[in-house]
């Protein structure tokens, strides 16, 4: 802590000679955000009051008589409105252009009524308001006829209106205002924060590179959590800071709001204590934002090595933090448990909630915890980094071998960071345009273009920058030990795999229903068809991308517990679907393992063609399946079913790593990492 203290120090005083950043700290949160709310606001109660007080000229033709009763009514109600209107006769001949007037007014009389039509400017926000008080003065006069006819014919008003329909809002006038300015307001609390958080980051981690004094940091005797913890903190403080001051400005600019409109707070139900006991909920929730925010940026920046470059990487995450944020200016998108379980957003949707007085407890400590969690993981990735000088000091994401000529790259290149960011990228969009395209021709187009994607660009790749893609895809023969390790551990990450994938279906439902739709579509084809297009090449292609292309990429820059866990997060991702997240990156993880302690991806790829025949056969047939095994058939799981799964989970993971640790070699002669 000692070391940790004189860190954060040096940090602060880093950052605090950057006048720049106390301006954006202190100046947008405190001064911009709650002008531009006050110049709002005073703006639009200026214009409100000048529209009320002005005068607005109806023209008409003089020898149009039924105008006269319009006018008449008019002049009778004038108290009641809240617009000035003068109706100008104009004598025919004497016309100017229509345009000099707000409104031309023509009215022709009907056998029960009368028909008005009112010539306007859209574009002219008088002429605008003044149809809309036309309107307005038209229906009331239209009530009057209506009144009367019925009154000749002796007949009650109810005759046209037989069916009254009267609506009570249960929620009230502060809660709607509440829920209406939370997703506002929740927005702009995070791109303070973000702004708080922004050039900090990028001074305290790239502008060290930039400086060329992190080589002299690094000879301190101190490990590498305590440098990411001291910036860590440090950058924290600022956005934290940047937060509070946020939330102050935008309360007090609310409550200014509130008074400039004439509102009572009494009358809207907002109470002095209740405002108190918001602070607390609202400020945790920020706090934890700012620190989750500080997480992300910090990430990104460890890879750029000038300030330029710190600018370019963390606008995307900008711009994902800021349209998680816009999340909660949905009307419908509201705090519940499943979207508490999305960082960010949950912040914005918990601001929405506490001002609409809607706070469940509950939600609100899962929301803080969930934000925290993830920024202690990001934090604890953020301390491998700093252990890796290949990101420290080396091209980070700018190492693109795919953007040299291939005369001048050696023989026996591995594929860099930026090379499987770009496949990645590729794939994915290929995938959304060709197969968009194929899925016209035949609904199983767009299943057939991804696979042949996926299986030919690592080769693509691979080529290019002249790979070894024997080792890199570790085209090894496995030995009779690995094969039963890898099938033991199959069988107990299966086994979690069940009881993962069974608390999602209960926590998200409609997701779950989406996917089993999506996939009962496929089952009016033959068997044999969907055993090539969702058993075999998915089994052969996502191997050879995932466990081949990025896992043997990364084995060789970061370590094979790096890799099996990039690469299982992304190969989880790459599905696209919420509920078969978590599922599918732990089979991802089971075989990149595999791949990685036995030197062979073939046993990868013979259990994810199990997985995907056993997983076909069991909607395709799943009565039969049933009767063979029922307990994975099961719709209701009881308690004993989820302990069996547990003990096997349990000794199926326990007894395959075992196994395939035992390995002293690797298939191929090659030392096991």
């Amino acid at each position: 802590m000692r070391k940790m203290k004189i860190l954060l120090g040096k940090e602060l005083l880093d950052i605090l000679r950057d006048k720049k950043t106390l301006i954006i700290m202190v100046l947008v949160p405190i001064l911009l955000y709650p002008a531009m709310l006050m110049g709002i606001v005073l703006v639009s109660s200026g214009l409100l009051a000048s529209q009320k007080e002005k005068t607005y000229q109806v023209a008409y033709s003089a020898e149009d008589v039924p105008v006269q009763e319009l006018k008449e009514f008019y002049e009778e109600n004038k108290e009641e409105g809240d617009t000035l209107l003068e109706f100008l006769p104009i004598e025919e001949g004497k016309e100017k252009n229509r345009e000099s007037y707000d409104v031309w007014l023509t009215m022709e009389e009907q056998e029960l009524g009368a028909k008005i039509t009112v010539e306007y400017t859209s574009t002219n926000q008088d002429s605008d308001y003044a149809m809309a008080a036309l309107k307005k003065l038209a229906e009331d006069y239209g009530d009057k006829l209506m009144a009367q006819n019925l009154a000749e014919e002796g007949l009650p008003e109810a005759f046209l209106t037989p069916v009254i329909l009267e609506t009570k809002d249960s929620v009230t006038a502060s809660e709607s205002m509440g829920m209406n300015l939370g997703g506002i307001l929740g927005m702009l609390l995070m791109t303070n924060i973000l702004l708080g958080a922004f050039y900090p980051v990028i001074d305290s981690v790239t502008g060290e590179k930039e400086r060329g004094t992190l080589e002299t940091l690094l000879t301190l005797p101190v490990n590498s959590f305590q440098m990411i913890m001291s910036k860590f903190i440090a950058v924290s403080i600022f956005a934290c800071g940047t937060a509070i001051l946020s939330l102050v400005s935008m309360t007090g600019s609310v409550l200014f709001m509130f008074g400039n409109m004439g509102a009572d707070m009494g009358k809207l139900g907002i109470k002095g204590e209740m405002i108190l006991g918001w602070i607390p909920v609202l400020l945790a929730a920020v706090l934890v934002a700012a620190v989750l925010v500080t997480a992300l940026c910090m990430s990104v920046c460890v890879f750029a090595k000038s300030f330029k470059e710190a600018n370019n990487y963390i606008t995307p995450i900008m711009l994902v933090i800021m349209l998680a944020s816009m999340a909660a200016m949905i009307p419908s998108f509201q705090l519940d448990y499943k979207t508490v379980l999305i960082p960010i957003v949950n912040v914005t949707l918990l601001v929405k909630q506490v001002l609409g007085q809607q706070l469940d407890p509950a939600l609100a400590g899962i929301t803080i915890g969930i934000n925290l969690g993830v920024s202690i993981l990001v934090v604890w990735i953020l301390s491998k980094m700093y252990n890796s000088e290949n990101i420290l000091f080396k091209d980070g994401f700018q190492s693109f071998r795919l953007f040299e000529r291939r005369s001048e790259i050696k023989k026996g290149t591995v594929p860099r960071t930026g090379d499987l960011i770009l496949c990645l990228a590729v794939t994915l969009l290929l995938s959304f345009y060709l197969g968009a395209a194929a899925s016209m021709k035949h609904p199983l187009g767009s299943t057939v273009v991804m696979q042949l994607l996926i299986l030919s660009i690592p080769f693509i790749l691979v080529w290019y920058i002249k790979s070894d893609t024997k080792a890199l895809f570790s085209f090894y023969p496995p030995g009779a030990k690995q094969v039963v390790g890898g099938l033991l551990l199959y069988l107990g990450t299966y086994a979690a795999i069940m009881l993962a994938g069974g608390l999602l279906a209960e926590l998200l439902p409609d997701s779950t229903q989406n996917v089993e739709t999506a996939f009962a579509l496929l089952m009016e084809y033959p068997v044999w068809l969907l055993v090539i297009l969702i058993t075999i090449m998915p089994a052969i292609g996502e191997e050879i991308f995932f466990r081949g292309l990025l896992f043997g990429s990364w084995e060789r820059q970061f370590g094979g517990a790096w890799a099996v866990f990039l690469s299982s997060l992304i190969f989880g991702a790459f599905h696209l679907s919420l509920v078969k997240l978590l599922p599918t990156a732990m089979l991802g993880a089971c075989f990149a393992y595999i791949t990685w302690r036995s030197g062979s991806i073939y046993i990868g790829m013979g259990l994810h063609l199990v997985n995907n025949l056993f997983s076909l056969m069991a909607m395709k047939y799943p009565h039969r399946m049933g009767e063979l095994l029922p307990i994975l058939m099961k719709t209701e799981v009881t308690g004993m079913d989820v302990l069996i799964l547990i003990i096997a989970a349990i000794a199926g993971v326990t007894a395959g790593v075992t196994l395939l640790n035992r390995g002293k070699e690797k298939a191929g002669g090659k030392k096991v990492l």
